[in-house]
């Protein structure tokens, strides 16, 4: 395998992945790529692992996918997109929710990353965009969850012609969770990790399956699913009953295993 540029640790209940390419913007190439989707596979299974940051080194979050590498495939596309699914269905489909420390050049397939991760935090004056149509690639995965967060006008303005927007502009759209200024981003992510690292893991993870799958439900539906999830898990688990005692005897929970 070649050498995989990002750094895996995880501390605190924080397993964090860092994009290591300075020199390229953070762009990820296969066996990155391929190294980052078969980690989180083992991080779903550790109970050790409350949460999971993508974070990169540098002045960049991620420039897409490697062009060069693109042009040595003899600009075959198929490689290149089936192995961004994957990484994102596990991004989605792990149990620990995801956050995204977005910073600087946020590009193509850095985009769609952040489309996927559960809570992108950017900084205000990151630079976000999809640039893809001036490659002359027909983007397929930023336009349903565009479509979904931003509506049609903006995303076809996002996606036809590739200009990028400001982090704060990401935020004023509902394309972040949030956005801060670049000197507090560090200490707004850590927050964040604090408070998802002092929930119960089983909440947070009935919580993050529910809600992704009643994304496509009618609101009356989704409404109903949630609900049957939340009735059940007060009815048989044991978070519910610690939570509220924790609560009122003024005590940190101590979520059951």
């Amino acid at each position: 395998m070649a050498d995989v540029n990002a750094e895996f640790s995880v501390r605190d209940g924080v397993a964090r992945v860092e994009i290591q390419r300075e020199a390229k913007l953070n762009a990820i190439d296969m066996e990155t790529k391929l190294a980052i989707t078969d980690r989180l596979r083992e991080y779903r299974e550790r109970d050790d692992v409350r949460v999971v940051l993508f974070e990169s080194a540098g002045d960049a979050f991620c420039a897409g996918g490697d062009l060069q590498e693109v042009k040595e495939r003899e600009y075959a596309l198929e490689p290149f997109t089936e192995t961004w699914e994957e990484l994102f269905t596990e991004m989605r489909t792990m149990p620990q929710p995801t956050v995204a420390k977005i910073d600087g050049h946020t590009y193509g397939g850095g985009f769609d990353l952040l489309l996927h991760a559960d809570i992108p935090i950017a900084a205000d004056d990151a630079q976000i965009g999809q640039p893809e149509s001036a490659l002359g690639i027909v983007n397929h995965f930023s336009p349903p969850e565009l479509l979904e967060r931003v509506g049609l006008p903006t995303t076809m303005d996002i996606l036809m012609t590739g200009e990028p927007i400001t982090g704060a502009r990401a935020d004023e759209i509902g394309l972040v969770a949030r956005s801060v200024p670049a000197e507090k981003l560090d200490a707004t992510v850590e927050s964040v990790l604090d408070a998802l690292g002092a929930k119960s893991p089983r909440v947070l993870k009935k919580l993050k399956r529910g809600i992704y799958a009643s994304a496509d439900m009618s609101p009356t539906a989704a409404k109903g699913h949630l609900e049957a999830i939340s009735l059940e898990a007060a009815r048989t688990d044991p978070d519910y009953r610690e939570g509220v005692d924790a609560r009122l005897e003024r005590r940190d929970p101590d979520w059951p295993a």
